[in-house]
């Protein structure tokens, strides 16, 4: 799937993609920040944050983000967590999209499949405003939840997908390597 996006959300894109590249972008919070979403609790019972980081583009926060594990049970990549993003800035679906299929395929290279995770994906995803929160919480090895202000938008069933596509924060391949090494050394 092609997504054709107006010129100013190109640049904008392409600029993000420079400076995550070029290391602007994340630093990792010490606190675990704020409580956890309602749907994270209701997924997880008690939530403890295993892992926080915040992405920075040009000294402008775009996103903070938190991964819940169950409490006392440690972070474990094949048991129950949960990703959750709240955004700081105004960013159209179509550009989520296209950072999540960049991210993808700069992890895995190019593969047959990418353009119908996206179109899976492009139900998850809505235009995201300040204050907006994602939630992704994998169901099983081949399907994740979403939810996008505890309204639940979708579940992403597509072979290997918690891994694939979580891999984008918790790989060692991450661009936010500081946030995938405190989620990781959380492990049970």
């Amino acid at each position: 799937m092609h997504v054709r996006l107006p010129i100013r959300e190109r640049v904008l894109m392409a600029a993000l993609a420079l400076a995550v590249a070029l290391g602007y972008g994340a630093s990792v919070k010490a606190d675990t920040g704020p409580d956890a979403a309602p749907e994270v609790r209701s997924l997880l019972g008690a939530p403890q944050a295993v892992g926080a980081g915040q992405f920075r583009y040009l000294g402008l926060k775009v996103y903070d983000a938190q991964m819940f594990a169950p409490q006392g049970q440690g972070f474990e990549e094949e048991g129950l967590y949960a990703l959750e993003i709240e955004y700081a800035r105004k960013i159209r679906r179509a550009v989520l999209l296209r950072a999540s299929l960049s991210e993808m395929e700069r992890i895995e290279g190019a593969r047959s499949d990418h353009a119908e995770i996206m179109q899976k994906l492009e139900a998850c995803y809505r235009d995201i405003r300040p204050g907006d929160r994602i939630v992704a919480a994998p169901e099983a090895s081949d399907a994740l939840k979403f939810w996008v202000n505890g309204t639940r938008t979708c579940t992403l069933r597509h072979r290997d997908i918690r891994d694939r596509y979580m891999a984008i924060w918790l790989s060692d391949k991450a661009r936010d390597r500081q946030f995938a090494q405190q989620v990781m050394a959380a492990r049970n």
